[in-house]
């Protein structure tokens, strides 16, 4: 289930619309959706075009848990970066390495 929110500090509240050119957090749609796109429920709108980054990820780092029982939980959440950040690449190597990259060594760090 999807669920508009609007979030004002660390507060959500539940809406039943946004008007256009506002930005708003939904819960559950990733589920549907990766990275970025357009939702609308009217037949009239346009997508917005994908954006084109000219910034490349050129820093990688591997991690790895230290109990190998919060495997899982690792896996899960790199698979959920992946589906937020536009520009963080996460790649899980057939040696069972997991790898972050990113634009830089501050964005690799916040990743």
């Amino acid at each position: 289930m999807t669920r508009t929110v609007l979030i004002m500090g660390s507060k959500t509240e539940p809406i039943n619309d946004v008007p256009c050119g506002n930005t708003v957090g939904l819960q559950g749609i990733d589920k549907f959706m990766i990275k970025t796109g357009t939702i609308t429920s009217s037949k009239d709108a346009y997508p917005l075009k994908a954006m084109k980054y000219t910034v490349s990820p050129v820093v990688r780092i591997s991690v790895r848990v230290k109990d190998q029982s919060n495997l899982q939980k690792l896996i899960d959440s790199l698979d959920k970066l992946r589906k937020t950040d536009p520009l963080a690449i996460i790649e899980h190597t057939e040696e069972g390495e997991h790898i972050i990259a990113g634009s830089g060594e501050l964005h690799v760090e916040i990743l």
